[in-house]
């Protein structure tokens, strides 16, 4: 990525509402801004509003909550495209505050930066010069902490919408109609409750296992059998995957809902908790209402979070319902999937199939996937699903009651019983 340097020119006007916190004159620059630009004396645009904010200047002076401007802001340039882990090359610029002075030198990011100065300060807060002279660091630490809240929320909704390569839609279209076209079927899939008919084509091109069971040699307007376990509706989504490179959407959620206790929710978009401790909510977390309160808020027990996460009604936007039962059976034929893409040999789809998989861990379906990820050997999602079983209490309910498959009891059994074991305790030694 070419990354330009700007200085006086005729975007440094964006620049300094950026640096004062001019949220309205940021949304009227032009579209052609590059929010992933640099500049020699603000850094990136995540960098060129923190001296604003920690020393009340601009807009900053003026309104009498600094920090829910810096949301604004952070929201709008995360809008144009700013990324918080992206290096700012060479970065040799100032940032002043109250209590001291930061150069941040060298390939850093805007989350590094804010880090550790964050950290600088809260050495300061404790050390015995800021004692003596009673200097208290405490808000700033608070701001620039909130800080680093927004630029994770705004990592983890960029790091949604990154894709492998960009295929346009035309040649999806095109390859979801070769898949539709029966008129040159010259495969049948047979399934215990039912058949798939197919090409030979991809599938003798895709697979060394099944252009040895087809042969090269396929006389035209013959028809081969092909003998499987799975059921038709895993076959078709093998054939699905195969012929469009895509692995099935999301089932469709509900526009409308209300709150109800026992309600199972999945994040849509990553968020920040509203609890008194913020927690990051991550895209596709499942969770269950527990409790509704007199505003209308609700207390969610997320799957894979330990402590239950309030929820303000001004974050239902980032919330959706769906029908869990649909879901929990797309992640079951994703994971019988997997099976036929390792014993026909396609490879590269087995390992997008398990990171779908791994960013969508439901308790539903957790038996099942944790039986492909243990016996195909996907360590990723093996690690994931077993980390996700230390923090859902649903998951230790039932390992205890056994019900899950002879595998998936052992490999819990290592994670429960080290769980439960009490620390060792160093042994004294006489002096």
């Amino acid at each position: 990525m070419v990354v330009n340097l700007l200085g006086a020119g005729p975007s440094e006007w964006i620049w300094s509402a950026i640096a004062a916190g001019d949220v309205p004159v940021l949304r009227a620059a032009p579209s052609t801004f590059c929010a992933q630009s640099t500049h020699p004396r603000y850094g990136s645009v995540l960098t060129a509003f923190l001296q604003g904010v920690l020393n009340l200047e601009g807009r900053f002076a003026t309104d009498h909550d600094r920090m829910k401007r810096a949301r604004e802001l952070i929201g709008e340039l995360g809008r144009r495209g700013a990324r918080p882990d992206m290096v700012i090359p060479n970065a040799d610029f100032e940032v002043k505050s109250l209590y001291r002075d930061w150069r941040l030198t060298g390939d850093i990011t805007a989350m590094q930066g804010v880090i550790q100065m964050r950290n600088d300060l809260i050495n300061m807060k404790y050390s015995t010069e800021a004692r003596s002279k009673d200097i208290d660091t405490s808000d700033e630490v608070e701001i620039l902490c909130e800080i680093i809240d927004c630029f994770a929320e705004l990592t983890a909704r960029n790091c949604e919408v990154t894709s492998r390569i960009m295929v346009p839609d035309v040649v999806v279209t095109v390859w979801e109609k070769c898949l539709e076209d029966k008129s040159r079927n010259d495969v049948t899939i047979l399934s215990p409750d039912g058949q798939t008919a197919t090409h030979s084509l991809l599938l003798r091109s895709s697979s060394p296992v099944l252009a040895a069971m087809l042969g090269s040699q396929m006389e035209e307007g013959t028809n081969q059998q092909i003998k499987v376990e799975e059921p038709v509706a895993v076959v078709e989504l093998f054939l699905r995957m195969l012929f469009t490179g895509c692995l099935p959407q999301e089932t469709e959620p509900e526009i409308c809902w209300e709150p109800s206790v026992n309600l199972r929710m999945v994040v849509q978009s990553a968020f920040m908790s509203n609890s008194a401790k913020k927690v990051l909510l991550p895209a596709r977390t499942y969770g269950e209402i527990q409790s509704i309160d007199s505003a209308g808020d609700v207390l969610i027990k997320f799957d894979n979070i330990p402590i239950r996460q309030w929820v303000m009604k001004r974050n239902f936007k980032y919330l959706q319902t769906a029908s869990f039962q649909k879901v929990a059976r797309l992640h079951k034929d994703l994971a019988a999937t997997i099976g036929l893409l390792h014993r026909w040999q396609v490879d590269g789809l087995a390992d997008i199939v398990a990171e779908r998989l791994e960013s969508e861990i439901t308790v539903e379906s957790f038996d099942e996937v944790l039986q492909a990820a243990l016996v195909y050997r996907l360590d990723k999602l093996k690690t994931a699903l077993l980390a996700f079983a230390q923090n859902s209490p649903q998951v230790h309910a039932g390992y205890q009651a056994g019900r899950f498959g002879p595998l998936v009891q052992n490999s819990l059994q290592i994670v429960f019983n080290k769980a439960s074991e009490p620390p060792l305790k160093r042994s004294r030694e006489s002096l």
